[in-house]
């Protein structure tokens, strides 16, 4: 399974947030610079919507 992908929805759409997201590196199915990578492209989302 493609947890990175997973969360990442989960992330985008609102239904996980950071610490969420964090818990998936906890339990080893994401690493922390994917864990990081997700937080970014949501921030890098939310820039480019607010323009």
């Amino acid at each position: 399974m493609d947890w990175k992908a997973k969360v990442q929805g989960f992330y985008i759409n609102g239904n996980y947030n950071e610490v969420d997201v964090q818990k998936f590196v906890t339990l080893k199915k994401i690493t922390q610079k994917e864990a990081d990578e997700i937080i970014a492209s949501k921030i890098s989302k939310d820039e480019s919507s607010a323009e």
